[in-house]
């Protein structure tokens, strides 16, 4: 019984941090989907998304969960990418890329080209009419997690309580390996 109870604190301590994770991706502002049309992508097309997306920014400043729906234009790619310049240039593989200008206003912190297939970003305003575009949610944990993780697996050593021992172990997992996931 007692083996059934640590195992079973140390999969529940691990799911919490990614049940945190998932809750907090759900919570995370306005959802916002572009549906690529599936028989003629066009970058064009792709540059006005964008270009309404940072409009509806300036106008109110929010978090934003944008789904890029480009599966079932699978066929070619769909590229984002940013010129030495600052403006951005979208491109679908066959057609020249279409660049459009967004005037410094996107902040990226994810790798370019941008495969844009299926995609989901999250935006973050900064200030005043700038945003940071993310392709994976900010997940952090705080040091005091970790903190109380080893305070748990001193506990369990001391006064040999495997429940604790396990649940401190499942935290530290689960916290190490939500960070470093996409979503």
């Amino acid at each position: 019984m007692r083996i059934a109870l640590s195992v079973l604190a140390g999969v529940l301590a691990a799911a919490l941090p990614w049940a945190l994770r998932l809750w907090r991706a759900r919570r995370w502002g306005l959802p916002v989907r572009i549906t690529v049309d599936p028989d003629n992508p066009s970058a064009a097309a792709l540059a006005d998304y964008f270009a309404t997306v940072a409009r509806r920014l300036d106008e109110r400043p929010e978090r934003m969960r944008l789904v890029i729906d480009g599966r079932t234009a699978a066929r070619r790619a769909l590229t984002l990418d940013f010129l030495p310049d600052g403006a951005m240039s979208a491109c679908v593989e066959g057609e020249p890329p279409v660049r459009f200008n967004l005037r410094r206003r996107w902040i990226p912190d994810h790798p370019v080209p941008l495969d844009l297939r299926a995609c989901r970003l999250w935006i973050e305003p900064v200030e005043a009419n700038r945003f940071r575009v993310m392709d994976r949610i900010p997940f952090r944990v705080p040091p005091a997690v970790y903190a109380l993780c080893a305070l748990l697996a001193t506990a369990g050593a001391v006064w040999l309580a495997p429940e604790c021992l396990a649940a401190a172990v499942g935290l530290a997992a689960g916290c190490l390996t939500a960070r470093s996931v996409r979503d």
